[in-house]
């Protein structure tokens, strides 16, 4: 690895290796210099937890702009008059469009990857210009009511930093790709609050191996991370989920079923995601008019239902806590997955993470909905709720551990293991045996699509 400089600019001076003596019980692969690595993804957790922090409330003021209400994007949309509802996302996706632009004049012409992507086969590098007005973009983007996560751009900002400090700290190759990676964990644990989930993302997606040398910095960098935003700052869970337990354990082969359905219907979201990419890449059109257009598809729908504007967290927090009608949670369901694939299609720079969430969580409402129907006795709807929505992020992120992980860690409910394994680990293997492919396996080999769609105007893939 590439040890850490002092004052002067050189390395320092490393002992010769023993040539005789006992053997080495240091496990395989192990380095004396791993020890800087923590060092530097402690400060990594802090810089990555405070540039969410500045995304959060830059995207707070960027809400209030655009709609002149403050709160959730979902009561801003409800709030506004049914024309200002249609055309707020397209003024919107003008501005992002044209500052998307500027990156692609800023690049000359050359395509910066994805953090994914430079963590998997990249050189770990992260341009400085080109992520802020990426960011910039997505801020424009998610304020005026995009129905994408926020959180992609979030944890996009936060791996950046890791690979600027990395870069200031004259690390290189795999040492500078783990720098990255700690800036996307600390990202990750600070949008969700999830700090074992921050590290367990990067390593199984990324990584796919749970290797020490890796998932120590990576856990670090998380916990640090995850303790500046919601310990010292005093951030609240995104998800205010309320105590719940799984009835009879009886219900385990319902759970497991859920889980089953879920991966087989994951293959038809991940494809109507990209059936987006692929319709708006056939459009001759600037980037803002493109935007503009995936704007105003999301605007018309939010005439109707205003639950699709942004990434959902305050539909899902209702939905836990008060009783929809099926038929509303069917609609807006379907509304959801339609904006979706028009916000990601048209170039958006942000993430799916969190609509999928949404779109697991009422998809397990409605399936435990018709169980209760049928099963009086069985548990309440919300249980098949929350534990769908990891069922439906193992089935599309082809994580299962990752997503087992970050539910338990949002609810502490031990009684929901169970459950929650079983469901992960059918969804997950119904899902690949239908689709081989997740939804990050074209980001993980050829950049985001907004990206391409920046530089090459090639089709973009449904996987940021």
């Amino acid at each position: 690895m590439s040890a850490p400089v002092d004052s002067a600019g050189a390395a320092p001076a490393r002992p010769a290796p023993a040539t005789a003596g006992p053997a080495s019980t240091r496990a395989p692969g192990y380095h004396g210099d791993d020890r800087w690595l923590l060092l530097w993804a402690a400060l990594i957790g802090v810089v990555g937890g405070l540039a969410t922090v500045l995304f959060h409330e830059g995207m707070a003021l960027t809400e209030r702009l655009a709609t002149q209400h403050p709160g959730s994007l979902v009561h801003a949309a409800e709030m506004l008059a049914p024309w200002r509802r249609a055309i707020t996302p397209a003024l919107g996706g003008i501005a992002a469009g044209a500052i998307l632009w500027l990156a692609q004049r800023a690049a000359k012409g050359k395509k910066q990857p994805d953090y994914l992507e430079a963590i998997a086969i990249g050189d770990g590098r992260q341009d400085v210009k080109g992520t802020l007005l990426r960011s910039a973009s997505s801020l424009c983007t998610i304020g005026a009511g995009g129905s994408i996560g926020r959180e992609g751009a979030m944890v996009q900002l936060a791996a950046a930093t890791g690979s600027w400090i990395g870069q200031l700290a004259r690390f290189d190759g795999d040492d500078l790709r783990l720098l990255l990676a700690c800036g996307a964990a600390a990202g990750f644990a600070a949008a969700y609050d999830a700090a074992l989930s921050g590290a367990i993302f990067i390593a199984e997606i990324v990584y796919g191996t749970l290797a020490i040398r890796r998932l120590g910095p990576l856990m670090v960098a998380s916990v640090i991370s995850n303790v500046t935003v919601h310990q010292v700052l005093g951030y609240k869970p995104v998800y205010m989920i309320p105590p719940l337990h799984v009835a009879t354990l009886w219900e385990l082969p319902l759970f497991l079923i859920m889980g089953a359905a879920l991966g087989a219907l994951a293959p038809l979201f991940m494809a109507t995601l990209d059936g987006g990419h692929r319709l708006a890449a056939r459009l001759r059109l600037g980037l803002p008019l493109k935007l503009a257009l995936g704007g105003l598809i999301v605007g018309l729908i939010s005439v109707l239902y205003p639950q699709v504007w942004g990434n959902g967290y305050s539909v899902v927090n209702d939905v836990l806590h008060s009783p929809w009608p099926v038929t509303l949670v069917l609609a807006v369901l379907i509304a959801k997955v339609l904006a979706t694939a028009a916000t990601t299609g048209s170039g958006a720079v942000g993430g799916v993470f969190t609509p999928t969430i949404f779109v697991g969580a009422l998809l397990g409402l409605l399936i435990g909905s018709a169980a209760h129907a049928l099963w009086p006795g069985s548990s309440l709807p919300i249980v098949y709720a929350v534990i769908g929505m990891g069922a439906f992020l193992a089935a599309t992120t082809h994580a299962p551990l990752m997503s087992f992980l970050i539910v338990f860690e949002m609810t502490l409910e031990y009684q929901l293991v169970p459950a929650l394994m079983l469901s992960c680990l059918a969804a997950y293997h119904i899902s690949r045996a239908i689709h081989p492919q997740s939804i990050y396996h074209d980001a993980l080999h050829r950049g985001t699509a907004a990206e391409e769609d920046v530089v090459d105007s090639t089709p973009p893939p449904a996987s940021t």
